[in-house]
């Protein structure tokens, strides 16, 4: 007659189970099952909340939710203890709340944990007041619904992640797309000047960004600068950033020094602490010869002259938006006929191998020294080449920006 009853009950159920489309209706269903496979009156579905540090009930029969903190009653034992506590008498065990929700008395109770496949505990089914009380068969009856509510439970979980994470990705790609028209689509023409740029982020979308702005007086405004951490948060301040620089440039300024400082106090005053950019600004002029510079936190541009000198462009201050108070200085060069100037980011000059050995900026300066009489936009790609060549297979563990300047 038990094999008949527990038949009827799995048969009954099997179905309506496979068809539940959502987490709590497939719970729901599980808890009934399991209510009436032990004839039990009444049968709950408690999750693990860890964030929270809390039990609570996705499924309860006669109850709204109820939350509880991790370790209280028998539910709580049944977590920590990762074991299974049949009890038929709650008012002679310790463990057991008086207090039940909404007046229900409960005298007798089984309850079961929920493990997930790496063997952790993360709920439990509970079955409340089986007349003349549960018996060590209803265990076993229990452990297999358990067993596959967790099992179940734990796919739909992985399933809702993947989805997550499908649509995540979507975001970040269509992201990545919108960032990649931020950089400038056509390049000004600025007479005496050869000039290139590269831009790679790290993980899809970043923080890194160059810009080349066109002045009325035949000359430009470029910039190249890397903003503090990586991903979605870092490309919005990137794209805040670069777009307040535009604004502020719509006429050659005067002096750069005093620009970046009205910018700095613009920056710090919307972002966060934890949020600043490093930058390099530079003014060149219509003849593309002059060259003013600010160099604000940034890796140092570096100025290799035709006659094989090599200059340091790093004048400047503190990173923009790093605090209010800071002052800038800028800096000025007069560039001949094959000079180079190579801007980039600390994601070339840090760029690492499987070993974990950093390329030094000391390379990248040879390199750009061995192919000077190269285009810029050939010298771009010589560097990015080697970049890659260097980290032989190793993730990209930051965004790669790099800025060619040559004098022609």
């Amino acid at each position: 007659m038990q094999a008949d009853h527990i038949s009827r009950v799995v048969f009954e159920y099997a179905g309506r189970i496979g068809a539940a489309r959502d987490t709590h209706d497939f719970l729901k269903l599980n808890a009934d099952m399991a209510r009436d496979l032990v004839g039990a009156d009444r049968c709950s579905v408690w999750l693990v909340d860890r964030k929270r540090e809390q039990l609570w009930t996705t499924v309860a029969h006669g109850v709204d939710e109820i939350r509880i903190p991790m370790g209280t009653g028998i539910v709580g034992a049944t977590v920590s203890g990762d074991e299974t506590i049949l009890v038929n008498d709650t008012e002679n065990d310790p463990r057991f709340m008086k207090n039940a929700a909404g007046g229900y008395q409960t005298k007798s109770l089984l309850s079961i944990p929920l493990r997930g496949s790496d063997g952790v505990v993360i709920g439990v089914l509970q079955a409340l007041n089986k007349p003349d009380g549960f018996l060590p068969e209803d265990s076993e009856l229990l452990g297999l619904a358990a067993a596959y509510a967790a099992n179940s439970l734990e796919a739909q979980r992985n399933r809702e992640a993947a989805e997550g994470a499908r649509l995540l990705q979507k975001e970040i790609d269509i992201a990545s797309n919108v960032q990649r028209k931020l950089f400038p689509q056509v390049l000004p023409k600025v007479d005496g000047l050869d000039y290139a740029a590269f831009c790679r982020p790290a993980k899809g979308v970043g923080g890194d960004y160059y810009d080349f702005i066109a002045m009325p007086d035949g000359g430009m405004i470029l910039t190249l600068g890397d903003v503090s951490g990586k991903g979605i948060a870092a490309a919005v301040l990137m794209a805040s950033i670069q777009a307040s620089i535009r604004a502020k440039v719509v006429e050659p300024p005067a002096s750069l020094a005093n620009l970046i400082d009205g910018f700095n106090k613009a920056i710090y005053s919307f972002s966060t602490s934890d949020k600043y950019s490093t930058l390099f600004v530079a003014q060149v002029d219509s003849t593309g010869r002059k060259v003013r510079y600010v160099t604000a936190g940034q890796e140092p541009p570096v100025l290799l002259r035709a006659n094989g000198s090599v200059e340091s462009l790093s004048i400047g201050g503190m990173p923009v938006g790093l605090v209010p108070f800071a002052k800038y200085e800028q800096g000025e060069v007069e560039l001949g006929v094959g000079d180079v100037i190579l801007i980039c980011s600390d994601g070339v000059t840090e760029a690492m191998n499987p070993d974990e050995e950093m390329l030094d900026g000391e390379a990248v300066e040879q390199l750009v020294r061995d192919h000077a009489a190269l285009s810029a936009n050939e010298v771009t790609l010589k560097v990015i080449e080697a970049v890659d060549r260097f980290a032989n297979g190793a993730p990209q563990s930051d965004d790669i920006t790099i800025t060619v300047l040559r004098a022609v």
